[in-house]
């Protein structure tokens, strides 16, 4: 081949090489020319179009607090062609079906060039977008009339910070619940707790209630209660975020009905909640107010005495001490309050609390034990019959130690309380006590000034179980400040009436013991 051949040939090559790549080289699909926005998608997916107008604004005043209230009336038309005489505002993609302000929302994103990291979203309420990287969402809506239209709006975003153009929408009518509100369970007597169809409390009386509400209780924003009348200038308001009780002080004596309704943020109240409640038979039908009279207290915790005769040999001491009827009586039964504010104001009304506990049974004194200590340290008397001391755990007489007095489970009669105050107070067991009883030390570490009331004599026989002369009975006060004491405070752990007769009256009544309290050691 010619050399001017050789060169043609390189040529002709040449360009069917460059026409060859021209011809089969093809655009690379994974540079595209720009980004594409994501796309946003909700799992409900609404069937109709709900057209709406305002149809009036009614302007009110609330009776109680004196605020101006606004309730906007709306007009509806579902799925079909606006009225033309009215101004209409057009929500597309609604549901038929109402619902209430408390939704749980699910949404998701897809973006055909990269990923979705977060959303916007927004309901109509909103002034502005909610950045989340969640993909569903509980919300309540507050919801300000009986009948309210929503909507809720949600973009997703991608790695390349572009927002979905056209977010997902959902339109939700939705109808307003009314509250509910109940009182607490047991925050109220039981019958079968008092053993009485009437509730008999002191000027105080604490009511403690739970409410709910379909929309949230995030929704109710008021509490209102009342006094024995349910006419519309009795109630007074509480803010329901606030408050969940209502501690009445100084109630006059006498019956009392307690009433209490809750409202939501549109308005809607619950039914009226009532104490006593005739309707309810786990509850007594009355509950009445007794005075406070005299500043001592006598505690019945013996609720085994259906027939109260433990009582009324206390009485019979307290009115021959006092004078006839010069003192309060506070009947417990199976429970205490529920509030302990209540339990600190009964002691609180009163210089001195006299307090008996079961001889058999259940007794409520432990579950008092912080009350009792701050009623002591507030500078108040207490007296304490606590026979068989079935706990000793109570702070408010630390003990070192108990021990058990008579093993047998008989402790006999003829047997002395020696006074380590004056033989004119010494005290003999005029019947058996057949329950198991205690001596204890107390704890001196713990007190200003602790001292002993009563030994028992050193046994007679080896039917008595104990050794020397142990203590059951002390006397205590505490540090309250360099300067001061707290109140006495006094504890006996033999049984002083066993619910049929009283046990210590071998050498005169064990009254006067009680006595000797009222009027030597506990006056200040």
């Amino acid at each position: 081949m010619s050399h001017l051949s050789r060169l043609t040939y390189h040529v002709i090559l040449v360009s069917l090489v460059l026409w060859s790549c021209s011809l089969w080289e093809y655009e690379d699909p994974s540079k595209p020319y720009e980004s594409l926005p994501p796309e946003t998608y909700l799992s409900l997916t609404a069937i109709d179009t709900i057209f709406a107008a305002i149809d009036e604004i009614i302007v009110t005043q609330d009776p109680v607090t004196g605020d101006t209230l606004r309730d906007t009336l709306w007009t509806y038309a579902i799925g079909t062609e606006p009225d033309t005489s009215m101004i209409w505002d057009t929500l597309s993609h609604a549901f038929t079906t109402i619902t209430t302000s408390r939704q749980v929302l699910h949404w998701w994103g897809e973006d055909r060039d990269g990923d979705v990291i977060g959303y916007y979203y927004k309901w109509n309420i909103d002034s502005a977008w909610t950045y989340t990287t969640k993909e569903s969402g509980l919300f309540y809506v507050p919801i300000r009339t009986d009948l309210d239209v929503f909507r809720f709006e949600v973009a997703a975003v991608d790695n390349d910070s572009l927002v979905d153009p056209t977010p997902a929408q959902l339109v939700l009518p939705m109808e307003n619940s009314p509250p509910t509100i109940g009182f607490r369970y047991r925050s109220n007597p039981f019958l079968a707790d008092i053993n009485s169809d009437t509730s008999f409390t002191f000027p105080t009386r604490t009511f403690v209630w739970d409410i709910d509400d379909q929309d949230g209780i995030e929704t109710v924003t008021d509490i209102y209660y009342a006094l024995d009348d349910t006419c519309d200038t009795c109630w007074n308001r509480l803010d329901a975020v606030s408050y969940s009780s209502i501690t009445l002080q100084g109630i006059a004596p006498g019956f009392h009905v307690f009433y209490i309704k809750a409202r939501d943020i549109a308005g809607a109240e619950s039914p009226i909640a009532r104490f006593p409640d005739e309707e309810n038979p786990n509850e007594p039908n009355y509950w009445k107010v007794i005075p406070v009279v005299g500043n001592v207290l006598l505690v019945d915790d013996f609720v085994q005495d259906s027939r109260n005769k433990a009582q009324s040999w206390y009485r019979s001491v307290l009115d021959s001490v006092l004078g006839a009827g010069n003192y309060s009586v506070w009947e417990i039964g199976k429970e205490l309050p529920y509030s302990a504010t209540d339990i600190s104001a009964n002691l609180n009304y009163f210089d001195h609390v006299i307090w008996y506990s079961a001889y058999t049974g259940k007794e409520t004194y432990l579950e008092a034990s912080a009350n009792i200590l701050n009623f002591v340290l507030g500078g108040g008397n207490f007296f304490l019959d606590a026979p068989e001391l079935k706990d000793t755990t109570f702070t408010w007489f630390p003990l070192d130690s108990s021990f058990v007095l008579n093993p047998s489970g008989r402790l006999l009669s003829g047997r002395t309380l020696v006074s380590q105050v004056s033989p004119d107070l010494d005290l003999v067991t005029s019947s058996l006590i057949p329950i198991r009883v205690k001596g204890f030390n107390p704890d001196t570490t713990q007190f200003a000034r602790v001292e002993s009331l009563y030994r028992l004599q050193e046994p007679e026989s080896s039917a008595d179980g104990w050794t020397g002369t142990p203590n059951v009975c002390s006397i205590g006060q505490f540090q309250v400040s360099p300067t001061s004491l707290s109140g006495k405070i006094v504890l006996m752990s033999l049984p002083l009436h066993n619910g049929t007769r009283p046990i210590l009256e071998g050498r005169g009544s064990a009254g006067k013991f009680i006595a000797y309290l009222l009027k030597e050691e506990f006056p200040r």
